[in-house]
């Protein structure tokens, strides 16, 4: 069964001023791409907005509207602020210098307040944030969608546990489909020639193949779902994996 979901619709904002040019290198010969390129261009720089009381931007999942944008006053840094500041002026001497020097007026990470109020809930107290100045934002158009089950932003809890498991009924059904002395992790033959990874014991992915029968490619492209099984193997309690077995030998466990 496949199911349809709905997006978040948002563009990217943050405090500072729009660009109006990006910095491209060389040209396209054809006039065509150099137009296309052009076209594109606007679009990344429209997906781009400058934050001011009033924009929508997405907070813990929830709407919020911005109230309010201030810096931190310089003598109300405090020390975890001021050693975040040496340490990029320490980043840029030894990468060279290169660059401006950060100033603390101006520094890109210096911190900011953001001053939020809940979308369409007046009653409710303003959140009083502090981020760095460079932080990006996801900025809501004024006409957002919600949840009509539980008023969240797309996608919703629901909707994420929905998709976990859709993935994981589908990798069910695959991994039952599997035969006998094929690879767990790719589902391939695995041929006389190639080395396994095996795993002693009851199979925990197919328990109703026999014992023993845990076996995977001991190649790098399989490695990821080794080491997957590993851990829920080595959670029961399990120690010796043999991991260099070629595939048509039994385990001696």
């Amino acid at each position: 069964m496949s199911r349809r979901y709905v997006r978040r619709h948002t563009k990217h904002g943050g405090i500072h001023p729009p660009r109006t040019t990006l910095n491209r290198i060389g040209e396209p010969s054809s006039a065509m791409r150099r137009q296309e390129n052009r076209i594109h261009d606007k679009q990344i720089l429209a997906d781009y907005v400058q934050l001011k009381p009033g924009v929508l931007v997405v907070w813990d999942g929830q709407p919020h509207r911005v109230i309010e944008l201030a810096e931190r006053p310089l003598d109300l840094w405090g020390e975890k602020h001021e050693m975040r500041y040496a340490t990029a002026l320490d980043q840029w001497e030894r990468g060279g210098k290169r660059g401006d020097r950060p100033e603390k007026a101006t520094w890109s990470g210096r911190p900011y307040v953001f001053v939020l109020q809940p979308d369409g809930k007046p009653q409710e107290k303003p959140l009083h944030l502090i981020g760095p100045a460079n932080r990006s934002w996801e900025v809501l158009p004024e006409h957002y969608a919600i949840c009509s089950a539980c008023g969240e932003l797309p996608p919703c809890s629901d909707e994420l546990n929905e998709r976990e498991a859709d993935q994981q009924a589908a990798r069910a059904d695959v991994l039952m489909d599997i035969p006998p002395g094929h690879c767990l992790g790719c589902g391939e033959h695995m041929t006389h020639r190639q080395k396994a990874a095996r795993f002693p014991g009851p199979n925990l992915w197919r328990p109703d193949l026999p014992e023993n029968s845990a076996v995977f490619h001991a190649r790098q492209e399989c490695s990821g779902e080794v080491e997957r099984y590993r851990r829920q193997w080595e959670a029961r309690g399990n120690t010796n994996p043999q991991p260099s077995l070629f595939a048509d030998e039994e385990s001696t466990s």
